[in-house]
């Protein structure tokens, strides 16, 4: 089941980066995305659906759903 409001703040989605190995570029060439994106994101976090998508970007694991 999905939470209504998740949030994930900038000190976690650098964490998450750290732990997973994923530099701002690499992150923004994979997904399509602009390095000033991922910088705004990394310093002010983000909430709701986007959250999660976040998330899997980052780990490329679905949240919630056991490993295949």
């Amino acid at each position: 089941m999905v939470k209504s409001h998740q949030v994930l703040s900038g000190a976690m989605v650098r964490r998450l980066m750290r732990k997973n190995r994923v530099s701002i570029a690499g992150l923004a060439a994979k997904n399509q995305l602009t390095r000033k994106r991922v910088r705004e994101v990394r310093k002010n976090g983000i909430e709701g659906f986007l959250a999660e998508e976040w998330c899997c970007l980052i780990t490329g694991k679905k949240p919630g759903c056991p490993a295949a």
